[in-house]
């Protein structure tokens, strides 16, 4: 087990998160032990790992210099057999893009980029594809910065629950629990809706599988939102047996622009593993659909790290969605939380998963995909990240907006997160409604309160 004395809670929770992806053995079995003693100027650090001591003092004139030097000594000169490889040095945050683009508008590209490197410890390779991203970011998104907002709908409904997803979901053949929802659901859109002077940027509604839930359901929220122009309409159909030809005929009579339609894996055997009711060439057909009866743009979404595939499976999976040819495609590292079955069989699943998403970068880059968005999360398997990659002029303004927190984005629904930015481009507010339907629908007066305390103050 970790176990961090004397530290400042700033301090347990950065060195936790560190211990944990370049020992993350000692995450769950074992002995690491850490001890960050201020006396003074000087702080008195300890690291036992197992039956191996190492200790040094640093000086400091400022909390944060000295948190970055004890971080720098952790990842740069402790040498022990259980160490783990990272390319991401000391950065741990979940939203790299972000933090370096406010580096850039301190420094500037160029001595950005060495910054990372020498401070952060970040791999050369990895520095420059956050360098990338984030150039690319800003000539998309620094036009609307603090301008405007966007809209997340929250559907948490799915026709079965697969092993590797930890979300808060519903049976969506649980017909009144979808009534109960949908009626809530909509009184708060329209408040949301009342309430902003100005239509939103970007709508998505995900999920869940929000084209789970009956037609005239979905029917319901979409002519709420029919009056709306936004830049850009995301829909998530995810599983291909939500999608026929009625449901096609229907979306096409609202301002929806793309789709997404998430196979995770073309493998067969993989998703029957996973506990995914489809198989590849039901995903084939929902997607032939899509093109022949809309102009949709498609998204599709892939999982690497799913059962015990390695390069083979990952290679046959690439091979079949880039020759279905969307517009995005979204390749996500398996992580792996408490509340997803797969989190109690985690050694299983982590062999191979660099080789796999080095894999990704090289077939997306050779197929003509470009990276537009990246994030992090905690437990990510082979210490990755999640990369959107787009074909060229077909970036998803949404995701940009909403991982690097461009401008608000209001979170409508159950376990839905609202943040607010405001004209500066400071997140100054973020709340989340309740994770749970009972709460979402039995407190939902809490919730509108909230919200409108919230919107009148920043927006």
């Amino acid at each position: 087990m970790i176990r961090i004395v004397k530290g400042t809670d700033s301090e347990i929770h950065t060195f936790y998160e560190l211990l944990r992806i370049y020992f993350p053995y000692y995450e769950t079995s074992g002995e690491l032990f850490l001890s960050i003693e201020t006396k003074e100027n000087i702080k008195k650090v300890v690291l036992v790992i197992g039956d191996d001591r190492f200790e040094k003092d640093f000086v400091f004139s400022d909390a944060y210099v000295a948190k970055r030097a004890i971080a720098s000594w952790i990842v740069r000169d402790i040498d022990h057999e259980s160490k783990e490889d990272c390319l991401w040095g000391t950065l741990t945050g979940t939203r790299p893009i972000k933090f370096l683009q406010k580096q850039r508008s301190l420094l500037g590209d160029e001595k950005t980029k060495k910054y990372l490197i020498d401070e952060y410890l970040l791999s050369p390779y990895i520095a420059n594809l956050l360098m990338e991203i984030a150039l690319l970011e800003s000539e998309k998104t620094d036009h609307i910065k603090g301008k405007g907002y966007s809209l997340y709908i929250h559907i948490p409904f799915c026709p079965t629950r697969c092993d590797y997803c930890s979300y808060p979901t519903i049976r969506s053949d649980n017909t009144d629990a979808v009534v109960l929802y949908m009626e809530h659901l909509l009184k708060e859109l329209d408040f949301v809706l009342d309430e902003m002077e100005e239509e939103p940027t970007t709508i998505y509604i995900g999920g869940g599988t929000p084209t789970s839930i009956p037609k005239p359901q979905l029917k319901r929220l979409l002519d709420h939102l029919s009056h709306l122009n936004p830049v850009e309409f995301t829909l998530e159909a995810g599983r291909p047996e939500t999608i026929d030809e009625e449901l096609l005929i229907m979306l096409r009579d609202y301002p929806i622009t793309r789709i997404s339609i998430n196979p995770q894996t073309m493998v067969d055997e993989t998703l029957e593993k996973v506990k995914r009711p489809h198989n590849k060439e039901d995903i084939k057909r929902a997607y032939y659909k899509v093109r022949e009866m809309t102009d949709f743009e498609i998204n599709m979404d892939l999982i690497l790290g799913l059962g015990d595939e390695g390069i083979p499976q990952v290679a046959h999976t690439f091979d079949e969605v880039i020759d279905l040819n969307p517009e995005n495609i979204t390749v996500h590292v398996l992580s792996l939380k408490n509340g997803s079955k797969l989190f109690e069989n985690e050694g299983v699943y982590t062999k191979n998963i660099r080789k796999m998403q080095n894999y990704s970068m090289k077939r997306m880059a050779e197929s003509g995909y470009h990276p537009y968005y990246l994030y992090r999360q905690k437990r990510i398997m082979g210490n990755g990240s999640n990369i959107g990659f787009s074909r060229e002029g077909h970036d998803n303004l949404y995701n940009m907006i909403m991982m690097e927190e461009i401008h608000s984005v209001i979170g409508v629904g159950m376990s839905s997160t609202t943040k607010l930015v405001d004209e500066t481009g400071k997140t100054v507010s973020k709340f989340s409604n309740f994770r749970n339907m009972r709460d979402y629908t039995e407190r939902f007066g809490e919730i509108i309160d909230k919200k409108k305390k919230h919107l009148r103050e920043v927006l």
